[in-house]
C-alpha cells in the first residue's frame, strides 16, 4: 500500500538525485571547461544543492515534515538558476533540473505554493539577463523568459492534482480496508459467539448449504452421528442405529432425519431411537429450510435434543396408566355385574326392601367409573390403529347425537344437527368416539337453556365437523392447555364439573391418527366452536412417534 513520503524517501527520491544530478554537471562542465572551476556562480549553486541535502541528516531532519520543509526545494531552485546562469552558454538543457524541487512542491504542499514555481521558474529564466544587465528588447526575448515558468507551472499543476487525486484515492482504500477489517471481526466474533451459543446448549445443530454441503454442526451434533454410526459431512448423512418409535423397526437411510430434510421435507417433532440395541437415546428432531428475502434457498437447519428421559417417563406414565386401568377394570366389572345380578333377583322385593335406589346408583356410578377406565385405556394407547372406510359423516353425527341426547335433555341443553351429505374414509368408531367426547363436553359447559350445534360440510378435500356452544367459553391458557392430558380448565375445577381431563385430548390424538386438524374458537362467556378437519380421501397415516409425546 502507499504510503506519505517520509523525510528518508523525499532525500532517496527527489534531493538525492536532484544533488547528483547538480554535482555531475558541475563536474562535467569543468572538466570540459578547465575555466569554469573558478566560476562563483557554479560552485555557488553546487554549494546550495549540498547545502540543502545536510537538511537530511537525521538528528535535524524533523522540521522537514513543517511547512518550513518548503525551504529545501527553494534553496535547490536558487542551486538551479545559479547553474544556469553560469553554464547555459555551455549546456542549454541544465535548466530541467528545476523539475526535481517543483515537483516536490507541488506533491508536497497546497496549490498556493505552485505560486512560488512561477516565480521559480522567472527566477531561472530571467538570472542570466539580470547578471548580464540585459533587457528584454524582442519579443523572442519575452517568449523565452516565460517559457520555462509556464511550461514548469503547467507541470506542477498536473502533478499537484494527480497527487490530490491520489491521496484521496489512498484515503478510500484505506477507509475501505478499514471497514473490511472491522467488519471481517466482527464477522469472526459473531462466529465465534455463534460457535460458542451452539455449543453450549444441549441439542445438536446442524446447517447445510443449498448445495447439502455442511456448513456448522456443533459439537452435540458430531456427538449424535457417533452414537448413530455415520457423519454429518459424509453422504449418505445416514447410519444403521436408528429405530421408529417402537424401538424396533429400524428406519431406512432415505427415510431418516438429514436425507428427508435435505429433500426439502419440513419435520416437527419427530422422534426416533438412536443407538445399538440396549444402549437407545430417544432423539426429538425438526428440521427448516432458510430462503432469502428474494425466495432463494440458502440453506436448511436441522434441530434434535436428546429427550431419552422424557420419553422413559412417557412410556411410565402410560404402562402406569394401562396397568392401573386394566386393574381397576375387573374388579369394577364384578361389581357392575354382581350390582346387576342383586337387581334382578330381588326384582320387586327391592323396593319393599327399601335398596333400590342404592342399588341404582351402585350400577350408575359403577358406569361411570367403567367409563373412565376405558377413557385412561384409550388414553394409555401408544399407537392408535385405524381402520378406515368410506361413511357418510352426516349420519355418523346424527348417531352420535342421539347417543349423547339424553344427557343433553336432562341438562337442559338443545343439540341440533346441520349438514350436507359428505362421504370421507374414516375410522367411524373412532371419529363417533371424537364427536361424542367434543359434544359431551359442550353440554357439560353450556348452562341449562343454551344449545350445541354440529355442522358438517365439504371443504375441498376434506370434511369438517363443527361443535358450537353457547356455554361459558374458554379464557387464553385454557385454549392453549384444552388439549393436553389432564389438564382441566378453571371453569370445570370451580364448578365441580366431572371429569379426568382426558377426553379432548383423546380427541386429538383420534384426529391426529386421521392426518387432520383442529382448531377452537372461544371467548369467555360467548361459547366455544370446535373444528374436526379431517381428509375425505385416504392418506398415509402420520407416524403415531411424531405426536406421542406431545399427547
Amino acid at each position: 500500500m502507499w504510503k506519505p513520503m517520509v523525510p528518508r524517501d523525499l532525500f532517496l527520491r527527489l534531493q538525492l538525485p536532484f544533488a547528483a544530478g547538480t554535482l555531475f554537471v558541475v563536474v562535467a562542465a569543468g572538466l570540459a571547461v578547465p575555466g569554469l572551476w573558478t566560476s562563483p556562480l557554479l560552485f555557488t549553486g553546487a554549494g546550495a544543492a549540498v547545502a540543502a541535502s545536510v537538511a537530511f541528516v537525521p538528528s535535524r531532519r524533523g522540521w522537514l515534515l513543517t511547512p518550513w520543509g518548503i525551504v529545501v526545494p527553494l534553496v535547490d531552485v536558487v542551486s538551479v538558476a545559479l547553474v544556469r546562469a553560469e553554464l547555459f552558454g555551455y549546456i542549454p538543457t541544465v535548466g530541467v533540473l528545476c523539475l526535481m524541487p517543483f515537483a516536490w512542491i507541488a506533491l508536497r504542499y497546497r496549490w498556493q505554493a505552485l505560486s512560488l514555481v512561477f516565480l521559480g521558474g522567472i527566477l531561472i529564466s530571467a538570472l542570466p539577463l539580470v547578471l548580464r544587465v540585459e533587457a528584454i528588447s524582442t519579443p523572442l526575448m519575452l517568449l523565452n523568459l516565460m517559457t520555462l515558468p509556464i511550461l514548469t507551472t503547467g507541470i506542477s499543476v498536473g502533478i499537484h492534482l494527480g497527487a490530490n487525486s491520489f491521496r484521496r484515492s489512498r484515503q478510500d482504500v484505506q477507509d475501505t480496508a478499514e471497514s473490511l477489517a472491522s467488519t471481517l471481526a466482527q464477522s469472526r466474533d459473531d462466529e465465534l459467539v455463534l460457535r460458542t451459543v451452539l455449543d453450549t446448549v444441549n441439542g445438536a445443530v446442524a446447517f447445510y448449504n443449498a448445495d447439502g454441503r455442511l456448513v456448522l454442526a456443533n459439537r452435540a451434533a458430531q456427538k449424535l452421528a457417533e452414537t448413530v454410526g455415520f457423519r454429518f459431512d459424509d453422504p449418505p448423512y445416514a447410519g444403521p442405529n436408528v429405530c421408529r418409535g417402537d424401538r424396533t423397526t429400524p428406519v431406512p437411510c432415505e427415510q431418516q432425519l438429514v436425507p428427508r430434510a435435505l429433500r426439502g421435507e419440513v419435520i416437527h417433532n419427530h422422534l426416533e431411537w438412536c443407538g445399538p440395541e440396549g444402549d437407545q437415546i430417544a432423539i426429538l428432531s425438526s428440521s427448516r429450510q432458510v430462503h432469502r428475502p428474494d425466495g432463494a434457498l440458502l440453506g436448511t437447519v436441522i434441530a434434535a435434543y436428546d429427550v431419552t428421559d422424557l420419553a422413559d417417563a412417557v412410556e411410565a406414565r402410560e404402562e402406569f396408566l394401562t396397568t392401573v386401568s386394566h386393574e381397576l377394570r375387573t374388579p369394577l366389572t364384578s361389581v357392575v355385574g354382581y350390582t346387576e345380578h342383586v337387581v334382578e333377583t330381588l326384582g320387586a322385593d327391592a323396593e319393599r326392601l327399601g335398596v333400590a335406589q342404592a342399588l341404582n346408583a351402585i350400577a350408575r356410578n359403577g358406569d361411570v367409573l367403567l367409563e373412565r377406565v376405558a377413557q385412561l385405556l384409550t388414553a394409555g394407547n401408544k399407537r392408535m390403529v385405524l381402520a378406515p372406510a368410506p361413511v357418510d359423516v352426516v349420519a355418523l353425527v346424527e348417531e352420535t347425537v342421539a347417543v349423547v341426547t339424553p344427557f343433553a335433555t336432562q341438562a337442559g341443553v338443545t343439540l341440533s344437527v346441520d349438514g350436507e351429505g359428505v362421504v370421507a374414509e374414516l375410522d367411524a368408531r373412532r371419529i363417533e368416539q371424537a364427536v361424542e367426547n367434543v359434544l359431551t363436553n359442550a353440554v357439560k359447559f353450556t348452562p341449562r337453556g343454551g344449545s350445541v350445534t354440529v355442522r358438517v360440510a365439504g371443504d375441498g378435500g376434506r370434511a369438517v365437523i363443527s361443535i358450537s356452544d353457547t356455554g361459558v367459553g374458554m379464557s387464553a391458557e385454557d385454549k392453549q392447555r384444552v388439549f393436553d392430558r389432564f389438564y382441566r380448565a378453571s371453569t370445570a375445577r370451580e364448578n365441580a364439573v366431572q371429569g379426568i381431563g382426558v377426553g379432548l385430548s383423546i380427541v386429538k390424538s383420534i384426529v391426529d391418527a386421521h392426518g387432520g386438524e383442529i382448531t377452537i374458537e372461544s371467548e369467555q362467556g360467548r361459547g366455544t366452536t370446535i373444528g374436526l378437519s379431517l381428509p375425505r380421501t385416504r392418506e398415509t397415516t402420520p407416524p403415531a412417534e411424531e405426536f406421542a409425546l406431545s399427547a
